[in-house]
């Protein structure tokens, strides 16, 4: 699913970012280019939270499959 549609980023990148280690808010924004207040509207720098919680999703999966 899109989840910017300015830039036409969908839910799959910001999960690969997060799976290589991109999910910091700010590098999250700068990598995606949704900081871009030219050509970008700036809504999905209101939703920065979702965006964080979709590129930590698969980290926390990760990490609670991994038995000790």
């Amino acid at each position: 699913m899109y989840v910017c549609v300015c830039k036409g980023i969908t839910e799959s990148d910001v999960r690969r970012l997060g799976r290589a280690g991109v999910t910091c808010p700010k590098t999250l924004a700068s990598t995606l280019g949704i900081d871009d207040e030219e050509n970008c509207c700036g809504r999905c720098l209101t939703d920065i939270g979702d965006f964080v919680a979709l590129a930590t999703e698969g980290q926390v999966r990760h990490h609670s499959s991994v038995k000790t």
